[in-house]
């Protein structure tokens, strides 16, 4: 299993525990529970994520989330960290 995944922000979904984060990423690439990535409110860089996923989102850019465990399909994934590659 993998611990990241790429894709295009299909959704972003803020609620009082943090905010949900759904990629569209290619068949086959592993996705957590539901397809959400969850960023919570409690992460050191919450602020710098989110406004990082919302660049991400209006810009159509692939957005790389990593999360904190192997990305499992029955269990949520936290973010440990999000990146923007500009160039190939």
């Amino acid at each position: 299993m993998a611990n990241s995944a790429t894709g295009k922000v299909s959704r972003i979904y803020p609620s009082t525990r943090g905010t949900a984060i759904r990629l569209h990423v290619p068949e086959g690439t592993p996705v957590p529970l539901f397809g959400y990535f969850n960023l919570r409110q409690t992460h050191p860089n919450y602020n710098a994520l989110y406004s990082l996923a919302l660049v991400a989102a209006v810009n159509r850019y692939n957005l790389r989330i990593r999360a904190t465990t192997e990305i499992d399909p029955t269990v949520e994934a936290d973010v440990s960290y999000m990146v923007i590659d500009w160039l190939p």
